[in-house]
C-alpha cells in the first residue's frame, strides 16, 4: 500500500507549501506551479496600468491633431486589443488569428494594411506577454537561433519575398487551417517530459530547428501568424520539454519577430498609426494578463494530471479549444472571402 506523509510548512498558511513524499518508490514529481497574485503583483500591476494611459495619452494627444474624435470613433478597438492578447499569449499563436480579419471585415482596411497593422500591434502586445511568462517559462538556449531564424525570415517575407493583397487573405485562411490542425495536434498527443538538452542535441535537430524558425518567420511576415506555434510544437515534441515552457518560449521568439516585422515596415511606410495607438495600451495589457492566466491554466491541469501518471503531459487547457474553434472560424471566412467574392 502506497504511504504518502504529507508535511505542511509555514503553519500550512498556503496549499504551495505542502510538501508529498511518496514512499511507493515512485519519483515525486516537482512543482511549477505559480504562486496566486500577492498584495505587491496587484500594486504593480496598478503601476503598470497607470503608466500605460499616461504614455497613451501623451501619445494620443501630442501626435494627432483631433484626438477627441479619434477616440469616439475608435475606442472599442482597445477592449478587443486586450482580449486578443490575452488569449494570443496564453497560447503562443499571435494575435493576427483576430487582428487580420477584424481589419480586414469590420474597418474594410487594405488586407496588406491590416497586415501591417497586425504586425505593429503584436509588436507590444506579445512584448508585454514575453515580460510577463519570465525566464522561469522561457528555454533560453533556444532564443539565439530562434530569433536569427525568424528575423531573416521576416526580413525575405517583408522585402524580397513581399505577398500581394490579393494573396493575404488566401494565405490567411490555409495558414490558419494548418495551425487548426497542429493545435488540435498540441490538445490530443501527450509529450514525454524528458527534456532533451538544446545544448547537447545534435546538429542535424538545430539545423531543422533553424529552418523551421525561418520558414515562421517568412510566413509571419505574409500573415502575422505562424512562428508562435512553430517555435511552441517543435520545443515541445522534439526537445520535449514541458508545455508551459513550450508557450513561453513561443511567445518570446513572436515577439522579437513582430518587433524586427514592426521596424521593417514603419522604414517601408503604410502604418495606421491612428489604429495602432489604440490597439496597443490594450495588447500591452493583455499580453501580460494573458501570460498571467496561461501559466494558471496549465498549472491547474498539471496538477489534476498528476494523480495519473508522471510521464506524460497532455496539454489540454481549454483556452486551446477555444482558440482552435475560433481560429477554424477565421479560416472559414477567409477561404469564403477569398474564392466567392
Amino acid at each position: 500500500m502506497t504511504n504518502i506523509e504529507s508535511v505542511v510548512e509555514n503553519g500550512g498558511a498556503a496549499a504551495d507549501s505542502v510538501v508529498v513524499k511518496l514512499q511507493s518508490g515512485e519519483p515525486a514529481v516537482p512543482s511549477l506551479s505559480a504562486p496566486p497574485p500577492r498584495r505587491a503583483d496587484w500594486k504593480r500591476i496598478a503601476l503598470a496600468i497607470g503608466i500605460v494611459g499616461v504614455c497613451w495619452g501623451a501619445a494620443l494627444f501630442l501626435a494627432f491633431p483631433n484626438p477627441l474624435e479619434l477616440i469616439r470613433s475608435n475606442w472599442i478597438i482597445t477592449p478587443i486589443a486586450f482580449v486578443a492578447a490575452a488569449f494570443a499569449n496564453a497560447t503562443a499563436i499571435g494575435g493576427g488569428f483576430l487582428f487580420v480579419p477584424l481589419f480586414v471585415f469590420v474597418y474594410h482596411l487594405n488586407p496588406v494594411a491590416a497586415l501591417k497593422l497586425s504586425l505593429a500591434t503584436q509588436a507590444f502586445g506579445m512584448t508585454s506577454g514575453a515580460l510577463g511568462w519570465s525566464r522561469r517559462f522561457i528555454v533560453v538556449e533556444a532564443l539565439p537561433a530562434a530569433f536569427a531564424a525568424s528575423a531573416l525570415g521576416m526580413y525575405f517575407g517583408t522585402y524580397h519575398l513581399p505577398i500581394s493583397a490579393g494573396l493575404v487573405k488566401t494565405s490567411f485562411a490555409w495558414v490558419s487551417l494548418f495551425i487548426f490542425f497542429v493545435v488540435i495536434l498540441e490538445i490530443r498527443c501527450g509529450t514525454a517530459c524528458h527534456e532533451v538538452s538544446i545544448r547537447t542535441a545534435d546538429r542535424w535537430r538545430l539545423f531543422f530547428f533553424f529552418a523551421a524558425c525561418f520558414a515562421g518567420g517568412l510566413v509571419t511576415a505574409w500573415t502575422a501568424i505562424g512562428i508562435g506555434e512553430v517555435v511552441a510544437l517543435y520545443l515541445l515534441f522534439v526537445y520535449r520539454v514541458r508545455v508551459e515552457s513550450a508557450i513561453g518560449t513561443g511567445v518570446a521568439v513572436l515577439a522579437f519577430d513582430s518587433l524586427a516585422g514592426l521596424l521593417f515596415h514603419t522604414h517601408l511606410g503604410g502604418i495606421l498609426w491612428e489604429y495602432l495607438v489604440f490597439t496597443a495600451p490594450g495588447v500591452v495589457l493583455g499580453g501580460f494578463f494573458g501570460a498571467t492566466m496561461g501559466r494558471h491554466i496549465e498549472d491547474r491541469g498539471k496538477r489534476r494530471r498528476q494523480h495519473r501518471t508522471v510521464e506524460v503531459e497532455r496539454p489540454n487547457s481549454p483556452l486551446k479549444w477555444l482558440f482552435a474553434s475560433v481560429i477554424l472560424l477565421d479560416s472559414m471566412v477567409m477561404f469564403a472571402q477569398s474564392y466567392a467574392f
